[in-house]
């Protein structure tokens, strides 16, 4: 059952992105081999192609929230509710089709930017870690089999992680603001603001090894990124149980 709610959430967001990523892809083309041609018209493309990206990930976010609101908050909520099939379920097959829309509309804005770029690579930060086709480095140094895939693999975990949470703590919000009787999306919006508070507070808190960043980069950055990892799905985790929690037990769709 798991597996036919999450075709229905890729079915049912699909035909807002799908067409997002032609236009982008389309843009950054256009602009990448006609922008010496074109001259003014060359940067109108390049700038509507970055417009195209950013529209990309809000109407992203704003499927993910739509979703979530219009088919378990909403009038949808008295039939999805009443299926065979857990919370646990409706919310997994959700977060999973967010989450691949998140990765997929990350990786269509890399590929439009490389077009952009006519660049292979990808640096993240001021002299930090470079990620190509064929390496990765980090501060220039060359980063050597197995760990080369070891930071892909990592990065890949982080990345993941970090989109559950994200698409939690907006179906936190969510479910806790719709458990009032009035003023559901504002209240939800205050959950937001207030979750986001408790975060920091909770990521100030949590421990942090000791490492020594200068005698080892390759090291450092692999305890770096599973700390990181850890820390964001400890957080994820809470989020969940909140969302669970009031769907469970203070849902109120009336």
């Amino acid at each position: 059952m798991l597996i036919k709610l999450m075709k229905q959430e890729f079915r049912a967001t699909a035909w807002m992105m799908i067409p997002m990523y032609l236009v982008m892809l389309a843009l950054a083309v256009g602009a990448r081999f006609f922008f010496d041609d074109l001259g003014d018209l060359g940067d109108l493309l390049t700038a509507l192609c970055a417009l195209a990206v950013v529209a990309c990930i809000l109407v992203n976010v704003a499927a993910m929230i739509l979703r979530f609101k219009q088919n378990l908050l909403g009038d949808e909520g008295y039939l999805m509710l009443t299926l065979p099939v857990t919370v646990h379920q409706h919310l997994w097959a959700k977060l999973v089709a967010a989450v691949a829309w998140l990765a997929a509309t990350l990786v269509m804005s890399l590929v439009s930017l490389c077009i952009l770029a006519d660049s292979t690579d990808f640096t993240m930060g001021a002299g930090g870690i470079q990620v190509g086709f064929h390496l990765v480095s980090v501060h220039g140094v060359a980063v050597s089999f197995p760990d080369n895939g070891l930071f892909l693999l990592e990065l890949a975990v982080l990345g993941f992680v970090a989109g559950c949470t994200l698409c939690l703590q907006f179906y936190a919000a969510l479910a806790a603001g719709h458990s009032f009787s009035s003023h559901k999306m504002a209240l939800s919006v205050v959950c937001f603001v207030l979750l986001s508070m408790a975060t920091t507070v909770l990521t100030e808190a949590m421990p942090v090894p000791e490492v020594e960043f200068h005698r080892n980069w390759v090291a450092t950055f692999h305890l770096a990124l599973w700390v990181i990892s850890g820390c964001t799905a400890v957080v994820g985790a809470i989020y969940y149980g909140i969302t669970v929690y009031f769907l469970e037990h203070r849902l109120n769709l009336s």
